[in-house]
C-alpha cells in the first residue's frame, strides 16, 4: 500500500491510499484504528520490498536523511560489488583480453542507455498530466474530485510539472503504467501481465543470485578446509573431511546460512548489511593488490593464453554477456536509490548526471578486474577471483573469509527481497485459506498479524532457503551459474523490458519528447505565434510563418529521432535476445555436463 500526502495547502490534508481514504486529524482515532495503524505500519516495515533493497545499499528510508549526488553514485558502485563482479576475470577468458574491455564498454553503454530510461519514464509519469489521471484511477472518483476541489484552492499544477508529485514507483508498476497511460492506451490491456512478468523476472533473478552466494560462501569454505586438513593424520576426523566433494558444503553452511535468511525485520537486518559492505569493499581493494602487487609469479600465463586477444567461436561470447551484464546491472536497486535522493531529477539528468557517473566508475571497475584478473590468472580463473588467490598466504586466507563472510550476510537481504515478492502472490490464497478476506479491510488486518498467516510467511521464507542450499549441491560450480543467472535474468530485466518498454512510451508521434516537457528539462517547445500573443498582443505574420517553420522543422527532426531511436532499440533488443538464448543454452549445457561428475573442486594455482 503506497501512501502519499496531498502537495496542496488545504486545511484538512488528505493521505491518498491506494484501497482508501483516510482523513487526517479529524477527531481521535479509536482504539481498533491505532491497533489498524500500528499492523499496516509493521507490515509495510517487514515486508516492502523496495525499503528492504534500499537497507541492503544501506540508503535511508526517512525524509530526513536524504542522499546527496555523490552518495548516490556510491551505492551504485556498492550494488555491483558481489558474486557477478568477482566473476569477471572468468568471463574475459569467454571472450579474450581486447574483446573483453570493448564488449565491457558496449554493455556498459546498452545498461547506462535503458536504466536511464527507466528512471525518466518512472519521473515522468509521476508528475505534470499524468498525476490527477493515476491519482483517479487508483482512489476513485471521490478522491478525484478532492483532489479538483483542492486545486481550487491551491497554486493550480502545471500540465508538465518538473516537480515528482506521486510516490516512487517500483519497477513492475513501471512498466504497467507505461503499458497502460502511453501510446494513447494501445497497449494498457497488457499492463496487467507486464507488471507480473517484471515480478516473476525479479524474483527468479534475484532468487538465482542468492544461489550464487550459496555457492561462493561454500566454496570459499571448502578450500580453506581442505587447506588446513591437507597435513592431518590418517586416523583424524579432520582426515575424513579432507578432500570430501564439494556437494556436501552447501549443507554444512546451511547451519550459517538458514539463521541468517530467516530474519525478516529490517532494524535487524541493516547492521547485516553494513558489515557486509565493510567486508566486500575491503576484500575487493585486497583482491586488486594480490592481482598486481602479488608475490605469487611461480605459474606465468602460457603463450596461448597470453595470445587469447580473441576468443573464438562467437557462441562463447554469450557467456561473457551473463557474466558481464550480472555485474554490470543495477536495475533492482535504481528506483530505490532515487527515491533516497533529495535531488532525485539529477540520477538520470543535469546538472549531476549521477547515474552516467557511477556506470563510468562501474564499466572501469569491471574492464579493471577482468582484464587483469585474467592476465594474472589466465584459464586458471574460477568462477569468484577470490578462490584464485594463493592458498599458502595468511593475509589471503583473512581476504576470501571475508568475502566470503561479507556474502553470507547478505543473503538474507536479497532473500527478503525475493520472499516479499512471492509473498504478494502467495498471501492472497493464504488468507482466503483461513477465512479471509483479499481486500483491503480489517480482516486482512487481523490475518497479517495471526500466527497463521506468521507461519505460513516464516515456512515459505524457510522453504525458499531451502531451495538455494538444494539447487547449490545439485550445482556447485559458481561459474556458470553466474553467467546463466545474468543471461537470462539480468537481460531480461536490464535489457529486452526496457527497450520493449521505450519502444511503447514512444510509440506514436505525439509522444516524442519534442512535443512534451520531459520531468528533468524546464523547457517545453511552444508554438511561437501562441507566444507572441501573450499580453494581449495579436500574433504577426512574421510570428505565424516563424511558428510554422519551427514546427516543420521540430517534426523532422522528431522524425530522425524516431527512427535512429526505434534502429537503436532493435540492435539492443537482438543483443538481449541473444545473451538470453545463447548464453541460457550453453551454460545449461555446461551445467549439466558438470552436474553428472562429483562437482567442481577449487582450482589448484
Amino acid at each position: 500500500m503506497v501512501e502519499v500526502q496531498s502537495q496542496n495547502t488545504s486545511p484538512k490534508p488528505v493521505v491518498i491510499r491506494r484501497c482508501t481514504e483516510v482523513p487526517m486529524a479529524v477527531g481521535s482515532p479509536t482504539a481498533s484504528e491505532m491497533r489498524r495503524r500500528r499492523r499496516r505500519h509493521s507490515r509495510l516495515m517487514s515486508n516492502a520490498s523496495s525499503v528492504v533493497s534500499a537497507a541492503a545499499a544501506c540508503i535511508p528510508a526517512s525524509e530526513k536523511h536524504k542522499i546527496s549526488n555523490n552518495e548516490a553514485l556510491m551505492h551504485m558502485v556498492k550494488a555491483t560489488i558481489g558474486g557477478g563482479f568477482l566473476a569477471m576475470p572468468e568471463a574475459f577468458h569467454n571472450i579474450g583480453i581486447v574483446m573483453g574491455v570493448v564488449g565491457t564498454i558496449i554493455l556498459g553503454l546498452s545498461v547506462l542507455n535503458m536504466m536511464s530510461c527507466i528512471v525518466r519514464c518512472s519521473q515522468t509519469l509521476r508528475s505534470g498530466k499524468y498525476v490527477d489521471i493515476i491519482l483517479a484511477e487508483q482512489n476513485g472518483n471521490n478522491t478525484a474530485a478532492k483532489v479538483e476541489d483542492d486545486k481550487n484552492n491551491s497554486k493550480p499544477r502545471r500540465r508538465h510539472s518538473n516537480q515528482l508529485v506521486l510516490p516512487p514507483m517500483d519497477y513492475p508498476d513501471t512498466v504497467a503504467a507505461v503499458f497502460k497511460y502511453r501510446a494513447g492506451g494501445r497497449f494498457a490491456r497488457f499492463a496487467s501481465f507486464a507488471r507480473d512478468f517484471t515480478s516473476t523476472a525479479l524474483v527468479t533473478t534475484y532468487y538465482g543470485v542468492n544461489i550464487i552466494y550459496v555457492c561462493i560462501v561454500a566454496s570459499t569454505f571448502k578450500q580453506l578446509i581442505d587447506q588446513y586438513t591437507a597435513d592431518a593424520a590418517v586416523d583424524s576426523w579432520s582426515h575424513s573431511i579432507h578432500g570430501l566433494s564439494i556437494r556436501w558444503y552447501p549443507i554444512f553452511v546451511s547451519v550459517l546460512i538458514i539463521p541468517v535468511g530467516m530474519v525478516r525485520l529490517i532494524k535487524y537486518l541493516v547492521p547485516f548489511s553494513v558489515a557486509a559492505n565493510a567486508c566486500m569493499l575491503a576484500g575487493t581493494a585486497a583482491v586488486f593488490y594480490f592481482i598486481i602487487f602479488g608475490d605469487d609469479r611461480s605459474d606465468p600465463l602460457a603463450p596461448e593464453e597470453q595470445a587469447k586477444l580473441i576468443v573464438w567461436p562467437v557462441t562463447r561470447w554469450t557467456l561473457f554477456a551473463g557474466s558481464a551484464l550480472c555485474s554490470l546491472e543495477g536495475v533492482g536497486m535504481l528506483l530505490h536509490i532515487e527515491n533516497a535522493m533529495s535531488r532525485p531529477l539529477e540520477l538520470a539528468g543535469p546538472p549531476a548526471y549521477t547515474l552516467h557517473r557511477s556506470m563510468v566508475v562501474i564499466v572501469v571497475m569491471n574492464s579493471a578486474l577482468g582484464l587483469f584478473g585474467y592476465l594474472r590468472y589466465g584459464d586458471r580463473c574460477a568462477g569468484s577471483i577470490s578462490l584464485n588467490l594463493p592458498q599458502d598466504n595468511r593475509l589471503s586466507e583473512v581476504i576470501k573469509l571475508m568475502i566470503a563472510l561479507g556474502i553470507l550476510l547478505t543473503y538474507g537481504l536479497q532473500l527478503t527481497v525475493t520472499s516479499d515478492l512471492a509473498w504478494q502472490g502467495l498471501r492472497s490464497k493464504f488468507v482466503k485459506s483461513i477465512g479471509g478476506s483479499a481486500d483491503c479491510n480489517d480482516a486482512v488486518e487481523d490475518d497479517d498479524s495471526s500466527p497463521k498467516m506468521v507461519t505460513y510467511y516464516y515456512s515459505m521464507r524457510f522453504f525458499l532457503i531451502f531451495g538455494t542450499i538444494m539447487v547449490a549441491v545439485a550445482v556447485p560450480d559458481i561459474g556458470p551459474l553466474v553467467s546463466l543467472v545474468g543471461s537470462v535474468g539480468f537481460s531480461l530485466l536490464g535489457l529486452v523490458i526496457p527497450v520493449v518498454m521505450e519502444t511503447v512510451w514512444y510509440w506514436s508521434e505525439e509522444d516524442d519528447d519534442s512535443q512534451e516537457q520531459d520531468c528533468w528539462d524546464g523547457t517545453t517547445v511552444t508554438d511561437t505565434s501562441t507566444t507572441a500573443a501573450v499580453g494581449g498582443r495579436p500574433p504577426t505574420p512574421v510570428a505565424v510563418a516563424a511558428g510554422g517553420a519551427e514546427r516543420r522543422s521540430s517534426s523532422r527532426g522528431g522524425g530522425c529521432r524516431r527512427v535512429i531511436r526505434h534502429v537503436k532499440n532493435l540492435i539492443l533488443l537482438l543483443l538481449g535476445l541473444l545473451a538470453l538464448v545463447g548464453g541460457a543454452f550453453y551454460n545449461i549445457r555446461d551445467i549439466v555436463a558438470r552436474a553428472s561428475g562429483d562437482g567442481s573442486p577449487a582450482p589448484s594455482i
